[in-house]
């Protein structure tokens, strides 16, 4: 089955990548597993759009996304600074989302300040007969945001290239996760002796 585009671009990244990514750079960024996991489902929040058959709406605007998460950063600097970081994070990882999608289709990443979606292609290609034939794509694509029902979406949840890609990112974080497990437990055993 032939996955359908979005209008002015190559469909959308699935769900698995938008939880993947961001799971994969808080466990290079030191953050522990359990906390990483939750924080990084939040990449999918921005997609439920699609419960009200309406996709890349208003959810997909990096300043909407800001609208709650800012006063949020601000509260938890000065009133409950445990969680400051938490709530950084889960700004960068709601953020991660349409950022994402932007180099996929039409996304209004910056309405309702800026009336215009965005699509950004950025691609390089080479024949393989001849390596030093290079074809270098960057293309910066506005339109109108224009936020319409449908009636039926085909989203992918995962496909194969984004399951491979998932894979390859798991394997890493868990070789992280071991290592930096393995040198914690030969410095107390340093330590005990």
């Amino acid at each position: 089955m032939k996955r359908k585009r979005g209008k002015g671009g190559k469909g959308m990244p699935e769900l698995l990548i938008h939880v993947a990514v961001p799971l994969f750079v808080l466990i290079l960024a030191g953050v522990e597993p359990k906390k990483a996991l939750p924080l990084a489902l939040l990449g999918a929040i921005p997609d439920a759009d699609v419960l009200f058959h309406i996709h890349r709406s208003m959810s997909h605007s990096a300043l909407v996304i800001l609208a709650p998460c800012i006063p949020a950063i601000i509260f938890t600097h000065f009133k409950a600074k445990r969680y400051f970081n938490d709530a950084v994070i889960a700004t960068l990882v709601l953020l991660s989302h349409p950022f994402m999608d932007m180099f996929t289709g039409l996304t209004p990443i910056l309405w309702p300040a800026f009336n215009k979606s965005v699509f950004i292609t950025a691609e390089m290609t080479a024949n393989m007969n001849d390596i030093s034939n290079l074809h270098l794509l960057f293309n910066l694509k506005l339109a109108p945001v224009v936020f319409y029902p449908t009636a039926d979406v085909d989203a992918p949840i995962f496909t194969s290239e984004g399951v491979a890609a998932c894979a390859i990112l798991l394997a890493s974080s868990l070789f992280k996760i071991c290592n930096d497990r393995s040198r914690w437990r030969n410095r107390r055993f340093i330590l005990i002796k």
